[in-house]
């Protein structure tokens, strides 16, 4: 008599259905998971040409969600990239900042005629100050004025001189602004007036403070600009003539990706599915872009699917989805255009099948672009192909047309 057991337990026929179909549908998820995150994590956000942050999270009934810190264009390009519907991909956090700097004004109040200047200067360029003499009414509850001032700002600016940094007030109102910047609720900027910085906590001198005279407009104006988020860079010179846009239907790759996909297709002989074959000694020795910039390129494209991984020791080669995109923006045909012209041609043919040579002898095509037409065919599921060990030149010896292919030389007509 056999005994068969599963986990160490008897033999469950329905049991053991239902846990390979668990681990079926767990498999899936997680293939989707990394399918979301490459493609995303891939993406140059168009607004700050910075990789945003993605985060993929598991949802019940084996459901993905979607999020990204980028900009609103960034997440559009993610559902372009992934072919969802719109607004499935939401934002974490704003794009924008708040439309106008809210900041506390802490002092001492014998200061008042020092820093009534300052707050008047802020709230005629663009910044709302709360400033107690502004705020307080005679009945008012103290406290729950000063709570309602901490609570909606977006600054705490503490103004420091020989008076207030000897204040237990004003030391109680710094802890509070110091808290919430700890919390990521708040910028503190401490103005240092009329004070040397030696006589300031050691805590205090070790933080980043302005130096401020208020009746000088100018270091006024700064302060503005500060509050503003204004960047103390200079002026963003022109870019080097090497460095340009990116080409039509590639916004969302970084230059380095660009470079690397049109050095790919430029040196490709037949976009064949080895060639040409990379390696990032290769693309170094090739182009004039730093390693690291070349490892992140060649990430985006592996993740976005337009590269694969041949072996552990760093080679790679394009899928169609490369030459599809590439060959449109640097190539002297157009994938798509010549796709339509394929499938033209397959549906008016006689036979359901059709050689690739011969196609490629009626339209004049060299190998190279009949080849890009088919990978277009290939990527939007349009034709069936049939290959064999000695296709070369040819991706594929024979096209077969389906009904598909019928639907695309309709749209294509």
């Amino acid at each position: 008599m056999i005994k068969m057991t599963y986990n160490g337990r008897p033999f469950d026929a329905k049991r053991f259905a239902s846990d390979i179909e668990a681990k079926a549908l767990e498999l899936g998820v997680q293939a989707l998971i990394e399918k979301a995150r490459g493609a995303a994590a891939s993406i140059i956000d168009p607004e700050t040409g910075r990789h945003a942050d993605v985060f993929v999270d598991r949802l019940p009934g084996n459901k993905v969600a979607l999020r990204t810190t980028g900009s609103p264009a960034f997440a559009r390009l993610v559902e372009d990239r992934l072919g969802v519907e719109r607004g499935s991909v939401t934002m974490t956090m704003a794009a924008g900042g708040t439309e106008h700097p809210k900041i506390y004004l802490a002092h001492a109040s014998e200061d008042k005629a020092q820093v009534r200047p300052i707050a008047e200067y802020l709230m005629a360029n663009g910044v709302e100050v709360w400033f107690d003499e502004w705020e307080i009414d005679p009945g008012d509850s103290l406290r729950q004025k000063m709570e309602e001032g901490l609570g909606a700002m977006t600054h705490f600016v503490v103004v420091l001189t020989k008076t207030s940094i000897v204040k237990p007030w004003v030391a109680k109102e710094i802890d509070v602004g110091l808290v919430r910047q700890v919390g990521g609720r708040s910028r503190f900027v401490p103005l240092v007036v009329d004070l040397d910085p030696a006589e300031l906590s050691p805590f205090l001198q070790a933080m980043l403070f302005l130096k401020l005279d208020p009746s000088n407009e100018a270091e006024l104006k700064a302060l503005v600009d500060r509050l503003h988020g204004v960047s103390r860079k200079p002026a963003l010179g022109e870019a080097p003539q090497y460095v340009k846009p990116a080409p039509a239907g590639l916004t969302g790759w970084s230059q380095a990706a660009i470079a690397v996909g049109r050095h790919i297709v430029e040196t490709s002989v037949s976009a064949m599915a080895v060639d040409p074959m990379i390696t990032l000694a290769g693309l170094a020795e090739a182009l004039t872009i730093a390693e690291d910039d070349l490892r992140i390129a060649l990430l985006d494209l592996r993740g976005g699917g337009y590269l694969r991984e041949l072996n552990a020791r760093g080679h790679y080669a394009p899928t169609p989805a490369l030459f599809v995109d590439f060959d449109d923006a640097f190539m002297p045909f157009s994938p798509k255009d010549d796709a339509g012209v394929l499938a033209n041609r397959i549906m008016n043919g006689e036979t359901r099948s059709v050689q690739t040579k011969q196609l490629a002898e009626e339209l004049g095509w060299e190998p190279r672009r009949i080849n890009s037409a088919i990978c277009y065919l290939e990527r939007a599921g349009a034709i069936e192909t049939w290959t064999a060990l000695a296709s070369a030149p040819w991706r594929a010896v024979k096209l077969l047309r389906t009904d598909d292919t019928l639907r695309f030389a309709r749209n294509h007509a």
